[in-house]
């Protein structure tokens, strides 16, 4: 009778756990993610990823504008989103004829929950860099903390 109690009591929590968090994360390395993110952060389609919901809640994404003196209030500007497709559509709707553009280098290393990119090589004007993702790991899944970008103004 107890044991009947106590399994009736698991499925309960486990289904209620589902419900609240969603299908199960997918299971897979760091470097997977941000390489997946990179690759819809720069063919805009960001919001293909929210099937996966590789985030916790809500994410930041902070841009660095380039032509900003560095005491300027206005040189960092930061916004948090609960999905990509909400990013996605916030991104398109300061596009000018399909500009800036995004832009990904290669990854130089992911390491203690910063994954940089390779910023050598300069950058362009109207253009969007990929320069740094900050990650966790819950439940051996990893998620997107914060997204930073620098803008070629």
């Amino acid at each position: 009778m107890i044991t009947k109690q106590i399994t009736t009591i698991a499925i309960i929590v486990l289904t209620s756990l589902t419900i609240a968090n969603g299908k199960p994360c997918k299971k897979r390395s760091i470097e997977n993610l941000v390489n997946a993110f990179a690759e819809s952060f720069s063919n805009k389609t960001m919001g293909t990823l929210d099937a996966d919901r590789p985030y916790v809640g809500r994410f930041t994404i902070r841009i660095e504008h380039s032509l900003a003196d560095d005491d300027d209030p206005q040189r960092f500007e930061v916004r948090r989103f609960s999905s990509f497709a909400r990013a996605e559509q916030w991104f398109k709707s300061r596009e000018i004829e399909g500009l800036p553009g995004r832009y990904t280098r290669d990854v130089e290393k992911c390491a203690r929950g910063v994954c940089s990119y390779n910023t050598a090589g300069g950058i362009n004007h109207r253009s969007l860099y990929l320069t740094k993702i900050t990650y966790g790991i819950r439940n051996g899944c990893p998620y997107i903390k914060t997204i930073y970008i620098l803008d070629g103004d």
